[in-house]
């Protein structure tokens, strides 16, 4: 009953009037008598021959002609001759359905916050109801190791008594005195155990049957809250239902917009020609019978139709031009945003070209010359000196070629570092307060150019000194070669042979260590190249520096447009004035749902735990659609949770069954639940409590 009456009253507050109806104006129209006396209803019908059927009908309904005309050509010719239909009346009507809009919205987020805190209750209940069944669970933990306790002291005190009972009978020559405390001892003994061991049971008998009672009535607040949590779900069914039906009459008045604009134009035809036959047919009954009272009237009515055109065609001009405009503006976007990608692309092809290029010339391999010279040669000085060159010559050249990797290395490291940072500035958005961060870019892009340029001449003035050791290792290369020719020919054979194979050698590792120079030279050349993109670069940079400036200057024109969102806000405040009244409304029809809301807002104002400052209600607006998803994730969390319990309760039975003979003996306790944790349904990120869920749905969906 509670559920319909609910929704009794959601549909009460969603009724819609979309308007009023016709004017007075319309009657006059249909009466026929506007300004003067009936006109000549047989030269009307005579004009109206030529003119499409439903025309013909709207104006026979507007002159009052022939047969009672139907309810449709009377709204025709009330959109077509009367003045209640002009381009103002119907941006009014926009702007009224609008406001209608706006309200709708408005009362939607109301429900969505009564929603809202309902379901804080819900959760809120549920916490408290997991705090007494965790507390429920300590005390029967408890009461469960006192009996336990209790009944060992007990068994213990028995056997003492037994013992003491059996000695006392044994020994009969013991004084009965003894005997007489013995039995004394024993029995007060086993009355000071059976005594408080029947008080404890029946006090535990007793705090059992309260938790019974407690736990019985959690299951009762439990299954109120599920018929509670069912009733908001036909509630927010009912609300979507209304928000569809309002989205489809929404699209459906944008239609009719749509179609009286298309159809404006070819009214102003019709109007046109109308005129010129009314105009025609003025003629002929001024020239019949005509009255000077009936020519004024249709002057007047000409003048009203010609106003009413050069305003249309006024506003249709308007509307062109404005439409011309915001499609000039599209393009120029598009075409920024086409050149754009075309650029960051062709830079980045341009990377992944320089990236295989220089993988390919980043690594020169080093062989050292090895040569077989003969004992009797390394004893002559020729050799020693021979030599002694070959060595300098393989640690220059081993020097040369770790010269040549790190510079490789280092000039790829900065070449793809300034790229980077070129291409992070294309794809950078300017907006306020960040045109210091890009002058920061620039100037680092600057820096690193010239750390290069730098880098690179030091590296030629390297490059030259090792140039000239192998000039001079050239010049002994030739004298060695002269000294081999002018030997004589009584030289051994064998050392002739070394030397010829060790010259060929070093000819041999001459000429490939001439190739490498060349190919470093080839390499130098295609660095200074690469200079020279970097400084084309840097004007690129310079242009669309200006470039972002210009786009910033047309964010600051931008910023003029604040005065319709102060309109905006304006309509905001009188919408909160009327959602007022509709809560004053709402707690004369149903003050108990006014009395939980306003209790678990104050309840949520007064907790110290709150993180934060209070936000406003625009703030904690959730969509339906995200508390049907919401309330779907609790349920299914109940699912899994009514699982996991079964399943922990048999693994809690078979522990109990391997342990000793106390905990057989022992009550078996109700296992609770693990804690419940609430997921995102954006990002899959979980909380501890749904107030914490909420406050991150409504900072992740935004």
């Amino acid at each position: 009953m509670a559920t319909n009456v609910n929704l009794a009253n959601n549909d009460e507050d969603s009724f819609i009037i979309l308007g009023t109806s016709p004017g007075t104006s319309l009657d006059l129209r249909c009466n026929g008598v506007e300004n003067g006396d009936a006109l000549d209803k047989e030269q009307i019908e005579d004009a109206l021959k030529d003119i499409p059927p439903e025309a013909s009908m709207a104006f026979k309904a507007y002159f009052h002609i022939g047969d009672t005309p139907s309810p449709g050509s009377m709204m025709i010719a009330s959109t077509i001759v009367t003045d209640d239909r002009s381009t103002e009346e119907l941006q009014k009507r926009f702007g009224e359905l609008l406001d209608e809009n706006l309200v709708l919205k408005e009362t939607l987020k109301q429900n969505n916050e009564s929603l809202k805190e309902q379901l804080d209750l819900i959760s809120s209940c549920q916490d408290d109801m997991l705090n007494t069944h965790k507390i429920h669970k300590e005390k029967f933990d408890e009461t469960k190791n006192l009996v336990i306790k209790l009944r060992e002291e007990n068994k213990m005190l028995k056997a003492d008594a037994l013992r003491l009972s059996g000695g006392t009978g044994g020994g009969g020559s013991q004084p009965r005195s003894l005997r007489s405390e013995g039995r004394s001892g024993a029995s007060s003994g086993v009355e000071f155990v059976t005594s408080p061991d029947d008080d404890t049971i029946d006090k535990l008998t007793a705090q059992l049957e309260l938790v019974e009672k407690q736990r019985r009535q959690v299951i009762v607040e439990n299954e109120k809250l599920t018929w509670q949590k069912e009733s908001l779900e036909h509630i927010v069914d009912a609300t979507s239902k209304e928000r569809d039906e309002i989205k489809e009459k929404l699209e459906k008045i944008e239609l009719q917009i749509s179609t009286t604009e298309s159809d404006h134009a070819e009214e102003v035809k019709k109007l046109h020609f109308i005129i010129q036959d009314l105009q025609r047919q003025l003629k002929c009954a001024s020239e019949a019978k005509a009255s000077s009272e009936d020519i004024v009237a249709r002057d007047k009515v000409i003048q009203q139709l010609e106003g009413k055109i050069s305003n249309l065609q006024n506003e249709l001009k308007v509307a062109q031009i404005k439409i011309l405009d915001l499609e000039n503006i599209k393009l120029e976007f598009t075409q920024h945003k086409s050149g754009v990608s075309e650029t960051v692309r062709m830079y980045k092809e341009q990377i992944k070209e320089l990236s295989t290029r220089l993988k390919e010339a980043q690594t020169t391999m080093f062989q050292p010359v090895r040569l077989s010279v003969s004992s009797e040669s390394e004893s002559s000085p020729e050799f020693a000196n021979f030599t002694s060159n070959v060595k300098l010559y393989d640690r220059t050249l081993k020097h040369l070629a770790d010269f040549v990797n790190a510079l490789t290395t280092g000039l790829s490291d900065s070449l793809v570092q300034t790229l980077g940072t070129v291409a992070s500035l294309y794809d950078y958005k300017l907006e306020r307060g960040s045109v210091d961060r890009f002058k920061s870019g620039l100037a680092e892009v600057k820096q690193q150019l010239e750390r290069q340029h730098s880098y690179a001449l030091n590296n030629i003035g390297k490059l030259r000194g090792m140039l000239s050791i192998f000039e001079g290792i050239f010049k002994d290369y030739n004298e060695l070669l002269k000294k081999a020719l002018t030997k004589t020919e009584n030289h051994c054979v064998s050392v002739n042979d070394a030397g010829s194979g060790s010259v060929e050698a070093l000819t041999s590792a001459l000429v490939a260590r001439g190739r490498e120079l060349q190919q470093l030279q080839t390499d130098l050349q295609q660095l200074r190249a690469r200079h020279d993109d970097a400084d084309l670069l840097r004007a690129q940079l310079l242009q669309y520096k200006s470039d972002f400036e210009a786009e910033r200057e047309a964010r600051a024109k931008m910023a003029s447009e604040k005065d319709d969102i102060v309109t905006d806000l304006r309509t905001a405040q009188k919408r909160n004035q009327e959602l007022e009244k509709q809560l004053e409304e709402v707690r004369k029809l149903s003050p108990g749902i006014f009395r939980t809301v306003t209790s678990k807002k104050i309840i949520s104002n007064s907790s110290p735990t709150a993180s934060g400052s209070p936000r406003t209600t625009t703030d904690n607006v959730v969509s339906v659609a995200t508390l049907l998803h919401l309330l779907d994730i609790v349920v299914r969390k109940k699912k899994k949770l009514s699982t996991e319990g079964v399943a922990g309760a048999g693994a809690g039975a078979g522990a109990g069954a391997g342990s000793g003979a106390g905990a057989r003996n022992g009550a078996e306790t109700p296992n609770t639940p693990p804690p419940q944790r609430y997921t995102c349904p954006v990002c899959d990120q979980t909380f501890k409590t749904l107030i914490f869920l909420q406050q991150h749905v409504d900072s992740c969906l935004l």
